[in-house]
């Protein structure tokens, strides 16, 4: 409701396009109902403005430090399959698909992403491999050979016993040692575990700026408090009261 309400407010004072952004492919959501789900939201947007929107569509790609760090990567294929099956529900729909210009990230470079985001340092080997057979701005859509890093990959790491699969699309166990866990950004290991175990089950984890501390550790570790509001005035995400850091 309060984005519609932004929106109208954006209308009435003379704008014609909005933008949004979505991420799809998050674990344990059924992608058939995430897409209706963006659908359902374009249209609701659309029915009170009569906006045009363009909207950008990225993949969830998990990475370290978070509770997804243990998650399978989606493949690629099916993951543009997906995108592909969302921009034509869009196009379908008879009030407002002319009305959205859709884009979205395709799945190989996101598959790429995920193997430098929780690869160890044998990836260091595929990097390096990839730069010497000619390849450099790969994050520019017009450099990127898929076909190169697949390539690359391959000649660095299954020596090893290990794959491009095997560093993204499979799940880890709790017991696995990950190629970060030395190093330590003061969230608590068995914190993120037990997050991602409650994301596995549906549970809700309250906000701690609004709610009891959740032991993140965070807060005692790095010194740093987050603010409980609310205190009267305007909160930004994760205000610092005080840090050690400063």
């Amino acid at each position: 409701e309060q984005v519609i309400q932004i929106a109208q407010e954006a209308k009435a004072r003379g704008w014609r396009l909005a933008k949004f952004y979505f991420m799809v492919g998050l674990p344990f959501v059924d992608s058939e109902v995430e897409n209706q789900a963006i659908v359902d939201y374009l249209g609701s947007i659309w029915d009170a403005t009569r906006l045009n929107m363009n909207i950008n569509i990225g993949t969830f790609i998990p990475k370290p430090h978070t509770p997804f760090q243990w998650v399978a990567q989606t493949d690629p294929q099916i993951t543009n399959d997906r995108m592909r099956a969302l921009k034509q529900r869009i196009r379908e729909d008879r009030a407002c698909g002319r009305a959205i210009t859709v884009r979205w990230s395709d799945g190989q470079p996101g598959l790429i992403e995920g193997l430098l985001a929780r690869g160890d340092r044998r990836v260091g080997k595929v990097i390096e491999a990839v730069w010497r057979d000619g390849g450099i701005f790969d994050g520019w859509n017009e450099h990127f050979d898929f076909g190169r890093w697949i390539r690359c990959a391959a000649e660095q790491l299954e020596p090893q016993g290990v794959s491009i699969d095997w560093f993204t699309m499979r799940e880890r166990p709790v017991t696995e040692v990950l190629p970060w866990d030395h190093l330590d950004l003061g969230l608590d290991r068995n914190w993120l575990w037990q997050d991602y175990q409650d994301a596995t089950a549906a549970r809700s984890v309250h906000d701690c700026r609004w709610d009891d501390c959740n032991d993140c550790g965070v807060c005692p570790e790095m010194g740093v408090d987050i603010e409980i509001g609310p205190s009267g005035g305007v909160l930004l995400p994760l205000t610092v009261v005080h840090s050690s850091l400063a």
